[in-house]
């Protein structure tokens, strides 16, 4: 399958969490998904759920992609909810149920 005919993937990159040498658009790749855009947030959780709903949506997004679960952690039910969360050491497929989970992103006077 070429590289145009693959479902679409964002990545999820936190400015405040470090950046581990990840080539993302590779690790898309090997899950069977082509990298299309990439979100670079240091905002909140509720911002971040935000930015990702919005990039998922313009851009049929299937799956989110971090280089480390650490840039997901805060709002990984929400990503779930939406869409595959890709990381390095392994897959969440879309409805994953986080045990324990709350929702940060529903706190009031987040962001």
């Amino acid at each position: 399958m070429a590289l145009a005919e693959l479902p679409a993937a964002i990545a999820l990159i936190r400015r405040d969490v470090p950046i581990p040498a990840v080539d993302l658009s590779e690790l898309a790749a090997r899950q069977g998904y082509r990298l299309v855009f990439t979100v670079f947030t240091g905002a909140g959780p509720f911002v971040t759920a935000l930015a990702v709903a919005r990039h998922v949506e313009d851009y049929a997004a299937e799956a989110v992609v971090v280089p480390g679960f650490e840039h997901a952690d805060a709002v990984r039910q929400f990503v779930t909810d939406l869409a595959v969360l890709i990381t390095p050491m392994r897959s969440y497929p879309r409805g994953h149920r986080w045990i324990g989970a709350d929702r940060p992103w529903e706190r009031p006077g987040d962001g």
